[in-house]
């Protein structure tokens, strides 16, 4: 199977807040209104994928703050771009980051150069 993804994504132990966005095309009534919690599966500088029990819809997004692995923060807002539900228990989203500071990509980076050097 040929690799898509453009950036690397690398497991990570972190959680992150997810908080509904207004969108003008799309009806947001069913969205959770207030913020919750999700476990992040993986990470790239791209985007990234977490679990969750709350039912999410594609093309939606999010206002996400990242508590990282140094305990840093960052916010962010993601779309959610692929989902993936097998039966019961969490859903599995994909997410790309849409507004994400320089300064915060570069977080991530360094953390997969980190990460990289560990496996080694």
């Amino acid at each position: 199977m040929q690799e898509r993804r453009r950036a690397n994504r690398m497991n990570i132990d972190v959680t992150i807040k997810l908080n509904a966005v207004k969108n003008g095309e799309f009806d947001t009534t069913r969205l959770k209104k207030e913020p919750f919690m999700v476990d992040v599966v993986n990470i790239s500088k791209g985007g990234l994928a977490f679990k969750s029990e709350e039912k999410l819809e594609l093309n939606t997004y999010y206002d996400t703050t990242m508590v990282l692995w140094t305990k840093e923060t960052f916010k962010t807002v993601i779309e959610i771009v692929r989902m993936e539900n097998y039966g019961d228990g969490p859903t599995l989203y994909g997410c790309r980051f849409v507004g994400i500071m320089p300064s915060d990509e570069l977080k991530i980076q360094i953390y997969e150069m980190i990460n990289e050097n560990n496996v080694k």
